[in-house]
């Protein structure tokens, strides 16, 4: 009975805290991370101050821990997407495509990502929580571009896939940022279009198109 009370007590907790940083990204997606105050945040989701604080110590660790939910639900889907028995063409085009639609790309995303951005360049511990999920971007898409090159035969190294994973991430942060920050610029799957054509350049192997 202690142990099925303590399973309970932990599962209620985590959804306690799930709720709260839900709020917190609701209010920062709404009115940017300024607004983000504890208050806000507890009149969002319809708790007290208190209860915030009960579960996190400061406010920072509140809007950490919300930044990495929010970059680390980003990259789940796109790497989701990526898995299977497909061919490795396939599984690069497939992490392309759901990294440059929506939810992946939206206004909403890129409105949240922004007003961690000014925060993130000034404070350590949201610096490192970047570097984290920025890390687990790149070997993801490193893996994926290896497995590409080794199915077309093509030789590399451990070096050149790194360059190579630098640089086809910092084309899906391009597009990634000007699409949802201008959704109303580029037609039906043309962001997805320009991202498979560009890693088709960069990577000298030519990707597949994917129709859902």
């Amino acid at each position: 009975m202690q142990e099925k009370t303590g399973k309970i007590q932990r599962a209620n907790t985590d959804t306690r805290r799930a709720d709260l940083i839900a709020a917190t990204l609701r209010v920062i997606a709404r009115d940017g991370v300024r607004a983000a105050t504890v208050r806000a945040i507890a009149k969002e989701a319809d708790v007290t101050q208190g209860l915030i604080r009960y579960y996190f110590s400061t406010k920072d660790d509140l809007i950490t821990a919300a930044y990495e939910l929010h970059m680390a639900t980003l990259v789940r889907a796109a790497d989701e997407a990526s898995k299977g028995k497909a061919s490795a063409r396939k599984r690069l085009s497939k992490f392309i495509q759901v990294s440059l639609q929506s939810p992946v790309t939206s206004h909403e995303s890129i409105a949240i990502w922004a007003g961690f951005f000014a925060v993130l360049l000034h404070d350590p511990a949201m610096a490192d929580s970047h570097k984290r999920s920025y890390d687990l971007l790149r070997l993801h898409l490193k893996g994926l571009i290896a497995a590409v090159l080794e199915e077309a035969d093509i030789a590399t190294d451990p070096r050149k896939l790194r360059r190579l994973s630098i640089a086809g991430n910092a084309i899906l942060d391009g597009l990634w940022i000007e699409g949802g920050a201008l959704p109303d610029v580029f037609g039906d799957n043309e962001l997805v279009q320009v991202g498979l054509e560009s890693f088709s350049a960069l990577i000298g192997v030519e990707l597949e198109g994917t129709s859902g």
